[in-house]
């Protein structure tokens, strides 16, 4: 087969769909050495790293000098130009890593992690409030296959567009064999002294965004001070659409000096703050799937979740779960976790074992099988 991609969601700081997809493509290029694979990027500025490329063995790589904003219009206004135009070669298959497919003469699977766009518009990104909104039905309709992150997604997507069962694959996400390696004597204590942070603090891991409920979660410490005791709050990840909010509320609550805000740092310093935190909070209003909770349980780190969407399809018994949008629900779960040492031992267990199920290695299996599947239907 030959097999197109847009690598675009990676080409810079890898969040939400970029996390998954890098690592889709780098365990495809580990499994598969038979399929020819053909991926594209462009940007006006910014150039693809050589090590952010996969390496396929059988692989074409085109990096154009394209404004993203031109390729996006083109692609989803006017469906051109085909990636078989730009390779100059018929594609047997395309996988687009958002709702909408990407213009082929092939067959066309896309990915959906979530209709978090469709629920929660005026929360949504531009891209998605100008492009997924409208045309999202049509695409689902239009596309050979479609992958889904969760069985909570695929249950939304066949409510909400009366899709066929069997034309939808779930793929969990995986976690990282950086996980495996070690960070050094003591990660934990490593962690604390680099940003220097006490010995007890609440973790979060995500951008900025809308639908991440940050504003509550500084109502949710407002109540954990004034009933447990003050404690600092940890966010890591790039400032996003919500991050002026994010900054008025904590200062409308006093609670400035008490959130440190950490900005997107590479993974071994995550990894060494998942060690040193005392509870990850992940407090989202809708999530396709949620892969830092999983990196939390993988590093032994307990956690208090959102109990919706697909994120307890994800914990299952291995978190304690609130209400997103009730403070009081969200501060209980987390002070909950903070009082009882018994608790946070029990799922430190649970999540170190839940977190073994979920690889990427198993990801690209059940993938490169869809693909089959649908190139030969």
């Amino acid at each position: 087969m030959r097999i197109g991609f847009d690598l675009r969601p990676f080409l810079r700081e890898e969040t939400g769909v970029g996390v998954y997809f890098k690592n889709l493509l780098f365990a495809l290029a580990r499994l598969d050495t038979d399929n020819e694979y053909y991926l594209f990027s462009a940007s006006w500025k910014d150039r693809f790293l050589a090590d952010k490329i996969p390496p396929f063995k059988k692989m074409r790589f085109r990096d154009l000098r394209w404004p993203v904003k031109v390729v996006n219009f083109l692609w989803y206004e006017f469906r051109r130009p085909a990636l078989d135009t730009i390779f100059k070669t018929k594609l047997d298959l395309t996988h687009s890593p958002t709702p909408l497919i990407l213009p082929t003469r092939g067959k066309k699977i896309v990915t959906v992690c979530d209709l978090f766009f469709l629920d929660f518009p005026g929360k949504a990104d531009d891209e998605a409030r100008r492009y997924f909104h409208k045309r999202t039905a049509a695409s689902l309709r239009e596309a050979d296959g479609i992958v889904t992150i969760s069985e909570f997604t695929r249950k939304a997507m066949i409510e909400r567009f009366g899709l066929k069962e069997d034309k939808i694959k779930i793929t969990h996400l995986g976690l990282n064999k950086v996980h495996k390696q070690e960070l050094g004597a003591n990660p934990a204590e490593d962690g604390r002294l680099k940003f220097a942070l006490p010995a007890e603090f609440i973790l979060f891991v995500g951008a900025s965004e809308p639908r991440k409920n940050l504003p509550c979660l500084i109502d949710a410490l407002a109540v954990i001070h004034e009933r447990y005791e003050r404690i600092p709050l940890v966010l890591v990840g790039r400032p996003g659409a919500d991050h002026a909010a994010l900054l008025n509320r904590i200062k409308a609550r006093g609670l400035e000096p008490w959130v440190k805000m950490l900005g997107y740092l590479p993974y071994n310093d995550v990894r060494s703050l998942y060690r040193a935190a005392s509870v990850f909070v992940f407090p989202s209003l809708c999530e396709g799937f949620g892969l830092p909770l999983l990196e939390a349980m993988a590093c032994g780190l307990p956690v208090a979740a959102s109990g919706v969407s697909a994120l307890p399809e994800v914990g299952g018994d291995a978190a304690v779960y609130f209400q997103p949008e009730d403070p009081e629900d969200m501060a209980a779960k987390i002070m909950l976790l903070l009082e009882d040492a018994g608790l946070r031992e029990s799922l430190k267990a649970k999540g170190r074992e839940r977190a073994k199920i979920f690889t990427w290695e198993k990801t690209a299996e059940e993938t490169l099988d869809f693909y089959r599947a649908i190139a030969e239907s």
